[in-house]
């Protein structure tokens, strides 16, 4: 059995905890000293968590995030989506970043009451529960591992432990056979949920040391794998999409900074290079991205929850082509992240917004 450990950095910072997770596990593992050190870096600071206070703003006092939950909140009645509560992740990996713990806390919040809503068996009671729980899960994991991985992981020591025992409950009520019958049914069209469903399985399994989880994971990268068009794109119905071909690198990338060991590590390689080759394909010189033959996002295909048109996700472009410089040491794809997050300001001009 592969051993997954999680260390905590010296007050030397990230570099410090680098060495040390590279001494402790070799090179053949996941680091999640890598996963820390993209989080954390000058880019990120700069781009996705410039402005913490912005991070998860949309909740009530209770920690219901986003507006279709707070409305649940207040009446019970009507729908709501575990999913809204990830962006909690967001806030928690944000305050790490900026070393705000009010973001932070505000995080903690959020995701606590995502939790709160949990049922005996591990679910969620609530629509497309398992794809909804798959990103939920992600979102918790990912917080959980670098807060303790953090400096402030003393100081939040309680919360990680009151999380992660519900954390790995639902992680296993997803991997209950017709509940995942079910959720891969939904799935199958879209390529990047495999990557999503494999970082939330994977991550939770480091967190909890669970090694039923990460070998489970490896299944779900390797149906992504075998998914990916020979030109570089992964589909998504039927075709392909650069705004969610985006979000699948991110997960990918990230299951390969924190989990992927030894040959899976090594095609994972391979198919993030065609797919942030391809990717940058759609990239314009002024840093907008090109949504032609788009399948769902960018021409007003499909709707959010929320039921507002889908946008191109520009933060997950630039976010992709940062972390695959630190990942392939290719500086050129440092460059376009920059490129694109300058062009996130044109296209939303464009949009109006």
């Amino acid at each position: 059995m592969k051993e997954y450990r999680v260390c905590r950095p010296s007050p030397a910072g990230p570099v410090a905890l680098a060495v040390l997770v590279i001494f402790l596990v070799g090179h053949s593992h996941g680091s999640l000293a890598d996963d820390y050190q993209f989080e954390t870096s000058t880019f990120m600071r700069d781009t996705t968590y410039r402005r913490p206070e912005h991070l998860a703003a949309d909740s009530d006092p209770s920690g219901a995030e986003a507006q279709v939950n707070i409305a649940w909140e207040r009446s019970h009645t009507g729908k709501w989506f575990i999913e809204e509560q990830r962006y909690g992740g967001d806030a928690v990996v944000g305050g790490i970043a900026k070393d705000d713990p009010i973001t932070i806390e505000r995080g903690l919040k959020i995701l606590r009451w995502g939790f709160e809503q949990q049922q005996p068996d591990g679910s969620f009671n609530c629509p497309d529960s398992f794809h909804s729980t798959s990103f939920f899960v992600e979102a918790a994991a990912h917080a959980c591992l670098l807060l303790d991985a953090s400096p402030s992981a003393a100081r939040y020591s309680e919360a990680i432990d009151w999380i992660k025992p519900r954390l790995l409950q639902a992680a296993l009520w997803m991997m209950e056979p017709s509940v995942e019958t079910q959720g891969r049914r939904g799935n199958a069209p879209y390529a990047h949920r495999r990557y999503l469903v494999a970082a939330a399985f994977g991550e939770t399994g480091v967190l909890a040391g669970d090694s039923s989880l990460i070998e489970h994971s490896k299944d779900y990268i390797l149906e992504g794998l075998h998914l990916q068009d020979p030109s570089g794109y992964n589909p998504e119905k039927g075709g392909y999409d650069c705004s969610y071909h985006a979000v699948g690198l991110i997960y990918a990338e990230r299951y390969y900074d924190i989990v992927a060991a030894g040959e899976l590590k090594r095609q994972l390689y391979n198919m993030l290079q065609k797919g942030d080759a391809w990717l940058a394909s759609r990239v314009l010189p002024d840093g907008t991205i090109d949504p032609t033959g788009n399948t769902r996002t960018g021409e007003g295909q499909e709707k959010s929850r929320n039921g507002a048109v889908k946008t191109i996700n520009y933060g997950s472009t630039y976010r992709s082509f940062y972390r695959w410089s630190l990942i392939s040491g290719d500086q050129n794809y440092a460059g376009l992240a920059n490129q694109v997050f300058a062009g996130e300001a044109i296209y939303k001009r464009q949009i109006g917004k």
